[in-house]
């Protein structure tokens, strides 16, 4: 008997069958050509993923907030409540892709972002807010980043590197998509409807090019022996949690994610704080995009040259002077636009070495599982970090947070630099 996983695959691959959309066949006659496609089809569905469920907090916060009536923070609070809600599915969506699912996990978590967008038009009550942004926090982690690349590591080889580059290269512009459409949408048939056209985006262009461009990469067996699997994966990953390597990973992603996230949310009053005008410290935000372009473009260009984690360690070092940058801003006003050069690199190249740091330190065997796994702590510590700030802020105003901040990067740092000695210490 087929287990349940196989039944709900096979159904998913012939609903897509019958509307045309057969890449089986595609893949298998041009391997090569269909894995390019496939990668561009994954941007493709990253930056529209991006757009439609995520940016679309942004673009329509400022319409909610006008016409709800319920006031930012309890908007905000939905927000970092999807992050919770990400992170207690992220490990399902690991053991997902390492049982070669991918194709139909990506396709169906925009599919149920979509359903969550034509809820959200529909609620008229806080909790149907809530409830529509838990299940759109579920989309995140099943349809997004983190199972794409986890995918992409497991698959591609050593063209991963470059294939995510180019997947977030692309993706960076979701932003940029979502914004101005959400804002004008918003203005010209209000934001009800523009949930029914971002729902109708993701589920009709977002979800069949991650099927598509899934499928073209890893041509799915007609059977998956789930039990086999499971019992190969579960015991890989029960030897990789016993590496201290594994844990220590699991502390400095966290970690970076919390101090990059906390800058990124309260940067423009930190500047202000600081001294600058208003004016100038949107001018100083204005480099964090284009930094963010010439870092992944960097790694692109070095790939398979340089060590995944020596580059990690260097952009670790990079977000810690960063910080100390920030600090100075007060006295040394270029210190500002230094930071926004410098932080914006960095935290461009740490978006694509993560997956890769991990797949080299701990193989790609159940990767799946691992990054899942990891997923958890750092999804919790990125969405506290502008609640902590805020607190911080309150205590004793913004160089407490930044004296904070500057300490839990330095304690990634170190982190990082053990991970390293660990590694030549059981080398010898």
């Amino acid at each position: 008997m087929k287990s349940l996983f196989s039944q709900v695959a096979y159904c998913i691959d012939r609903a897509y069958c019958s509307v045309g959309l057969d890449v089986h066949q595609y893949a298998q006659r041009k391997p090569e050509r269909a894995q390019k496609i496939a990668i561009w089809l994954l941007a493709i569905g990253q930056t529209l993923g991006y757009a439609g469920l995520y940016y679309i907090f942004s673009a329509l916060l400022f319409s909610w907030d006008a016409s709800l009536g319920w006031g930012k923070e309890k908007l905000t609070l939905a927000f970092m409540a999807a992050a919770f809600a990400g992170a207690a599915v992220s490990p399902f969506a690991g053991r997902i892709v390492d049982m070669g699912g991918s194709r139909w996990l990506l396709s169906g978590g925009m599919a149920l972002g979509a359903l969550a967008l034509i809820l959200l038009s529909t609620t008229q009550h806080y909790a149907g807010f809530i409830v529509c942004w838990l299940l759109l926090g579920v989309s995140h982690e099943l349809a997004l980043y983190g199972p794409c690349f986890a995918f992409v590591t497991r698959t591609t080889g050593l063209q991963a590197s470059r294939n995510i580059t180019l997947i977030t290269l692309m993706a960076g512009f979701a932003s940029t998509l979502a914004l101005p459409a959400g804002a004008f949408l918003a203005e010209s048939i209000g934001w009800r409807s523009t949930c029914l056209v971002f729902a109708a985006v993701v589920a009709f262009i977002g979800a069949p090019a991650l099927y598509a461009g899934a499928t073209m990469i890893e041509c799915c067996p007609s059977k998956i022996d789930l039990p086999e699997a499971k019992k190969q994966n579960k015991q890989a990953f029960a030897l990789i949690r016993k590496r201290p390597a594994f844990w220590l990973l699991c502390l400095a992603f966290p970690l970076i994610g919390f101090t990059t996230n906390l800058l990124l949310i309260h940067i423009i009053p930190i500047l202000i704080e600081s001294g600058m005008a208003l004016s100038q410290a949107v001018l100083v935000t204005v480099f964090f995009g284009p930094m963010q372009v010439v870092g992944r473009l960097t790694i692109m260009l070095l790939a398979g040259r340089l060590n995944s984690l020596a580059l990690t360690i260097v952009s670790c070092a990079g977000i810690f002077i960063a910080v100390l940058l920030l600090k100075t801003v007060g006295t040394i006003a270029l210190a500002g636009y230094a930071f926004a050069i410098l932080f914006g690199a960095c935290n461009g190249i740490l978006s694509i070495l993560k997956p890769l740091v991990t797949a080299n330190v701990l193989g790609k065997t159940a990767i799946g599982m691992v990054t899942g796994s990891m997923a958890v702590p750092y999804l919790i510590m990125v969405a506290l970090s502008p609640q902590i700030g805020s607190f911080l802020w309150r205590i004793d105003g913004y160089d407490l947070a930044l004296n904070v901040a500057a300490g839990v990067s330095a304690t990634a740092l170190i982190t990082l630099l053990s991970l390293v000695f660990l590694l030549r210490r059981s080398r010898d």
